[in-house]
C-alpha cells in the first residue's frame, strides 16, 4: 500500500491505536497529522513521526471541544492543503456499573468517544463537500444530471469502535459511545457516498494499549489470563487495528463504504 502524498489526521494518534496507524501512514508515504489531549504522549509520538518524514505536525487538543476540533482541521487543510483520512481514534475508558458509575464518567466517555467522532467528522465534511456542493448545485441549475460521485476527490473516514458496543458488564458508558459510532458510521456512510466519501468502523476486541492501564499486569495477571481464555488469537496488538485501517483507505478496499469490521481474535 502506497499513501504518497497523501494526508491522514489521526485523533487520539499520541498512544495505542492511533500512534501506530499514524506511525504506519508515515512509513508508506503519507503526511500525517496526529491530535491529542495528551501533550507528553502526543511529542513523543511526533518525534518519532519526524525521524520518518518532515511532513509530521501534532496538535494538542480535546476532542469533545468543538473549538479545538475545529481549530485542528483548518491548521491540518493550511499546512497540507487537505485531508484524504481522518481516523477517529480518540478514546477514553470510565469503567462502572450502571447503578454505580457516576454522571460524569458517563458524560465525559460520551464527549470523547462519541461526540469527539461527531465533531471531527462534521468538520471535515464541510470542507470536503464545498466543492462537490457548487459542482451538485450547478448541474441542478442547469437541469443536468448530477456529478457521478466517482468525479469528486476520494476521502476516507474510520472511525474505531470495539466490541463492547455489543454489551459488557460493567461498561455501560463505553458500550454506549462505541455503540453510538456505529449508528454515526452507518449514517455517514449512506449520506456522504453522493460526494465519493467512504466510510467504515472498526470494532476491535481487547487490545493492549494505555487506555486499559494496568488490566494485564495487575492481580497476578488474573485478568490478563482471563482474556487470554477468551480470545483464541490472543490479547490484539495496535498493529493489528492500524493494519486494518490501512486497507480501507488504501485502493484496494475502494470498492465499499458502510462496513464495519470485526477484529474480534
Amino acid at each position: 500500500m502506497h499513501f504518497k502524498d497523501k494526508v491522514a489526521l489521526v485523533t487520539g494518534g499520541g498512544s495505542g491505536i492511533g500512534k501506530e496507524t499514524a506511525m504506519q501512514f508515515a512509513n508508506h508515504g503519507a503526511k500525517v497529522a496526529i491530535f491529542d489531549v495528551n501533550q507528553a504522549a502526543l511529542e513523543a509520538t511526533h518525534g518519532g513521526l519526524k525521524s520518518i518524514t518532515e511532513d509530521a505536525i501534532a496538535i494538542l487538543g480535546d476532542a469533545s471541544q468543538k473549538d479545538n476540533v475545529e481549530a485542528c482541521v483548518a491548521k491540518v487543510m493550511e499546512r497540507f492543503g487537505t485531508v484524504d483520512y481522518l481516523i477517529n481514534s480518540a478514546g477514553i475508558l470510565r469503567d462502572g456499573l450502571i447503578a454505580k458509575i457516576s454522571e460524569a464518567d458517563f458524560d465525559a466517555v460520551i464527549a470523547t468517544n462519541l461526540k469527539g467522532v461527531f465533531l471531527f467528522t462534521q468538520a471535515c465534511v464541510k470542507a470536503w463537500t464545498k466543492v462537490p456542493l457548487e459542482k451538485i448545485k450547478a448541474a441542478k441549475a442547469a437541469s443536468k444530471p448530477a456529478p457521478n460521485p466517482a468525479d469528486f476527490p476520494d476521502k476516507r473516514i474510520v472511525n474505531i469502535s470495539s466490541m463492547a458496543a455489543e454489551g459488557n458488564i460493567g461498561q455501560v458508558a463505553y458500550a454506549a459511545s462505541k455503540a453510538g459510532v456505529l449508528g454515526i458510521t452507518k449514517t455517514a456512510a449512506k449520506e456522504l457516498i453522493q460526494y465519493n466519501i467512504k466510510v467504515h468502523a472498526i470494532q476491535p476486541t481487547l487490545i493492549d494499549t494505555p487506555i486499559i492501564g494496568d488490566l494485564l499486569t495487575k492481580e497476578e495477571g488474573k485478568w490478563k489470563k482471563y482474556y487470554e481464555g477468551r480470545i483464541p488469537l490472543g490479547i490484539g496488538k495496535p498493529k493489528h487495528v492500524a493494519d486494518t485501517i490501512l486497507w480501507l483507505c488504501s485502493d484496494e478496499s475502494n470498492f465499499m463504504t458502510g462496513n464495519v469490521i470485526q477484529l474480534n481474535g
